[in-house]
């Protein structure tokens, strides 16, 4: 069976399935994992796609065969793979998961001891799944169910004193995605009124075009029910719970630079003067955060096996991506959807703020486009006219093309995920943004 090279990207291994991605392709892949890592232990989940389901059985099957004892978690979030990792000493994991791509979608992203993530685009992996592993001759392991709930839960709440929480009404919405699995138990006990809202785990997702809280028809919902019902915030959560999204009080969608901004000068308290960790596309507010509160910013390519590994090379203790990842030292670098909820319920509960209020410092004089994607599988020579219709600006191509001058901002770049080219833009007035967004896509549609 020949593989799509395609499936093997930046930091995990996704496509379309059945035909990108199947149960056949998934186990020449967890048979290249094995040979590369020849681990003895190894922890493997899933999101609740049906994709993954069927992908899971043969993920397992193969990891047994090639001697390796399965530690099998059943429906996770994300995050609790990367725990599963660290907090019990496997060797590695691998969770079948397409995060928050389209139903029609499958993936495998694959960790090492310490849940340090294993590229998709491994080039060992790659090879080993492509050309097919060596003949396996020992024994074979054993699949052992485990359950981790309680113990991701208790690790989670002990991020923050829990006794400092004031009562809060609060929405939630996770997009009929995996946190649905752990919300009743999460918030047990807390002082909360709940406004809930798509928290039915289903495999399809409810029928969600994606499950992805960025996309403004997705949080649409959202927010006509936070307008309606008025919560002192609300929180929505992608389809494998690994990135957060906030509604503030007046039934407003906060864009996620503003919070990381927010969050920034929390981790401060705890981790005095270290490094923060954030991807190119959106920059200002968080610089403005770390120059406030005496933290050093540093940049990294976007993508959290990028964060993560720039997290460690600095010694970083928090980052951010703009799509709304949040990575923790707490947590072996890992991004977690469910502490930076915590953090922002917590400050809220402190300070007797609302959370317009704790983001309006770094909204202001500040305002950034959403995300527009062009259908552009090769963006080199669109870059290349770029470059040279910018060259009077600030260049930086760390992570496809940014360009930076006094008055904006914007990032250009091939998505690791999908066969698109993404564009972002930040400016210093509602003015400068449509005119210079206006002018960008013009010459991006028209190169």
């Amino acid at each position: 069976m020949m593989i799509d090279s395609k499936i093997f990207r930046a930091y995990d291994v996704r496509g379309t399935y059945p035909d990108q991605l199947n149960e056949k392709i998934a186990a020449k892949v967890a048979c290249a994992y094995a040979e590369k890592l020849k681990p003895k232990t190894v922890v493997v989940g899933r999101d609740l796609r049906e994709a993954s389901e069927k992908m899971f059985d043969a993920v397992v099957k193969t990891l047994i065969q090639r001697g390796i004892n399965v530690k099998d978690v059943g429906r996770i979030t994300n995050p609790m793979m990367g725990f599963a990792v660290f907090n019990y000493g496997f060797d590695g994991g691998i969770i079948l998961s397409a995060s928050h791509n389209p139903i029609g979608y499958g993936g495998m992203k694959m960790f090492k001891k310490n849940a340090v993530t294993i590229p998709g685009n491994d080039e060992e992996i790659k090879k080993l799944a492509t050309e097919g592993c060596p003949p396996y001759q020992g024994p074979e392991g054993e699949v052992e169910k485990i359950d981790i709930f309680d113990d991701y839960i208790k690790f989670v709440r002990d991020t923050i004193d829990l006794s400092k929480l004031t009562r809060q009404k609060i929405l939630f919405d996770p997009c009929y995605g995996s946190v649905g699995l752990v919300l009743d138990k999460l918030l047990q006990g807390l002082p909360v009124e709940r406004v809930d809202l798509h928290t039915n785990p289903d495999k399809n997702f409810g029928g969600l075009s994606e499950p992805n809280p960025l996309n403004p028809e997705i949080h649409k919902e959202a927010l006509e029910q936070a307008k309606k019902e008025r919560p002192d915030f609300g929180v929505l959560w992608d389809g494998d719970g690994d990135r957060i999204f906030f509604i503030d009080e007046n039934g407003k969608f906060i864009n996620a630079p503003y919070i990381t901004a927010v969050l920034v000068e929390a981790v401060s308290k705890k981790h005095p003067n270290s490094a923060v960790i954030s991807d190119v596309r959106i920059r200002w507010p968080i610089e403005l955060a770390c120059k406030n509160s005496g933290m050093h910013y540093i940049e990294s390519k976007s993508g959290y096996r990028f964060i993560k590994e720039k997290m460690m090379e600095n010694n970083g203790v928090f980052g951010a991506e703009m799509t709304a990842h949040y990575f923790f030292k707490e947590t072996e670098n890992m991004d977690n959807g469910l502490i930076p909820f915590f953090m922002i319920w917590e400050l809220l509960s402190k300070t007797g703020k609302k959370l317009s209020e704790l983001v309006a410092p770094y909204q202001k004089d500040h305002f950034m486009m959403d995300e527009v994607k062009f259908e552009i599988e090769n963006p080199e020579p669109v870059i290349l006219r770029l470059r040279n219709e910018y060259s009077d600006c600030q260049i930086n191509e760390l992570d496809g093309l940014t360009v930076e001058s006094p008055e904006f901002r914007f990032n250009f770049r091939a998505s690791n995920t999908e066969p698109v080219a993404k564009l972002n833009m930040e400016a210093k007035s509602r003015e400068i943004l449509e005119r210079e967004k206006e002018k960008l896509i013009e010459i991006i549609n028209n190169n």
